[in-house]
């Protein structure tokens, strides 16, 4: 098996013209990484179809799952309350206690947030499915791959097993 793999001819990348190993399944090129071969790249073929609404969407996503989104919103709920609580000379209240404007703010900022992560979630769930399908249809081809091999197997046994008995 490794001899054969070394007899075969190196793999170029038809992206960045780099050469790969026999067996690459993606490119070696630190900046490249496409797939090599007849499949498709699914990340590349769901990054052609995102939408600019669907890539705000993952990076508002990427942003509030992140400690820096509680820090930011903690600082931020902190001004609110030291600005609106007179404690700050300089400033003017303009939202008083309870900070009805903070809740409305806050209740706009959850809509949105929620909108984004189920726009994110079902761009994952569409890359997800088209893996899959990419899943099924290697394991397709792989059946029937082994299927024709084990059909040459039994046919050479076959063969073998005729010559044997003519030789007897």
């Amino acid at each position: 098996m490794m001899e054969t793999l070394q007899r075969l001819k190196p793999i170029v990348c038809p992206v960045c013209k780099a050469e790969n190993p026999p067996d690459a399944v993606f490119c070696g090129g630190p900046r490249c990484r496409k797939a090599l071969g007849e499949f498709k790249y699914i990340i590349e073929e769901v990054a052609a179809e995102t939408s600019r609404i669907e890539r705000l969407a993952d990076t508002v996503t990427s942003f509030t799952g992140r400690p820096h989104f509680v820090t930011a919103h903690l600082v931020w709920f902190a001004a609110w309350v030291l600005l609106n609580s007179g404690l700050i000379v300089a400033f003017e209240i303009f939202d008083a206690y309870p900070f009805s404007l903070l809740g409305i703010i806050l209740s706009v900022e959850a809509i949105l947030i929620t909108s984004f992560l189920l726009i994110s979630q079902n761009r994952q769930n569409v890359h997800a499915e088209k893996r899959a399908e990419l899943d099924y249809e290697v394991n397709v081809r792989s059946y029937r791959k082994i299927r024709d091999l084990q059909d040459t197997l039994e046919a050479i046994t076959n063969r073998i097993e005729r010559l044997e008995k003519r030789e007897k």
